[in-house]
């Protein structure tokens, strides 16, 4: 059974994470659970706080595009990103190169069917542990540096839609609003919100 998502008015995606301390079987077996449930409800990133833990952990599977090649230096050496994934990042801090800012349009696995652009900048640097509790820095650019920092956003208590502009953000608030509404009245039942499952 896989883990279920936590959806936009559950207190949890507002929570900061605690660092990971323990690199055990635990934690790998949690990166496989949430790549698990990342790819079945088709994320390319899924944080903690979005599977209910507030730790600062979180996992990315970015697909390679012809058209989009994305730029990764791993400890001084220069991969494919293709090798790298899915990663798990454990305690990851980024660090925002001088890049251009770019607008796109971002989904969110706890706003299902709600997405918005935003700007942010096209090239980071991130350091992290991997689940051995190795440490490794990596630079990166195009939809893996944008996926980063959407989900290490997550760990510090912050959401997609707060990095909106307000002329964005007015565009998609009724959908946001009324998908609070009723992840509350689901809590308030007893019930815990779910993503609708896809045909």
């Amino acid at each position: 059974m896989s883990l279920r998502i936590t959806q936009y008015g559950e207190a949890i995606l507002l929570q900061k994470g605690k660092e990971i301390v323990s690199f055990d079987k635990t934690l790998s077996s949690l990166a496989n659970e949430m790549l698990e449930a990342m790819d079945e409800a088709e994320g390319i990133g899924l944080a903690a706080q979005q599977i209910g833990q507030a730790i600062r952990f979180c996992v990315v599977d970015v697909p390679e595009h012809p058209d989009y090649p994305i730029n990764c230096i791993l400890d001084g050496k220069r991969l494919a990103s293709s090798i790298l994934m899915p990663m798990a990042l454990a305690n990851p801090v980024v660090e925002l190169l001088p890049s251009d800012e770019f607008f796109y349009e971002e989904g969110c696995l706890s706003f299902p069917e709600i997405r918005g652009d935003v700007a942010r900048p096209e090239c980071i640097r991130v350091t992290y542990q991997d689940l051995d509790g190795v440490k490794h820095e990596l630079e990166c650019d195009g939809l893996l540096a944008r996926c980063i920092q959407h989900e290490v956003d997550h760990l510090n208590g912050i959401l997609f839609i707060d990095r909106m502009e307000k002329k964005v953000y007015s565009e998609i608030k009724r959908e946001v609003k009324d998908l609070k509404r009723r992840t509350l009245a689901c809590l308030e039942s007893g019930n815990l919100p779910t993503i609708p499952k896809k045909e």
